[in-house]
């Protein structure tokens, strides 16, 4: 199960060791936990969606914001510390290209 703020299973915890945490600190410094942003603070700010309603188109919020990042560090960052600077006004999950052809329709 991939956490909703950064990769990997969320129950699975795994201690750094001593030596690793000592290397790390020697290279880079003291480090700060930064606060963790939950789903439900996220979802509490997500703005309304600007998109007219489509049949093909998920405006839930949990939807839009679970879509609104990419997987990469500073996106994980982004999620994980509550400072995503846009977020997505819609889904579409579409399932063959006669839906794709109304999607790009409605998005022109």
């Amino acid at each position: 199960m991939r956490r909703w703020n950064g990769w990997g299973d969320d129950q699975i915890e795994v201690e750094l060791p001593g030596f690793a945490q000592a290397f790390l600190e020697e290279r880079l410094g003291m480090g700060r936990p930064t606060p963790e942003a939950s789903l439900k603070e996220m979802a509490a700010r997500m703005p309304v969606s600007r998109l007219a309603e489509h049949p093909l188109v998920n405006r839930d919020p949990l939807v839009r914001l679970r879509h609104s990042a990419g997987q990469s560090l500073p996106d994980w960052i982004a999620l994980r510390s509550g400072t995503l600077p846009a977020y997505t006004d819609g889904v579409a999950f579409p399932s063959d290209s006669n839906e794709v052809a109304l999607l790009l329709n409605f998005a022109g």
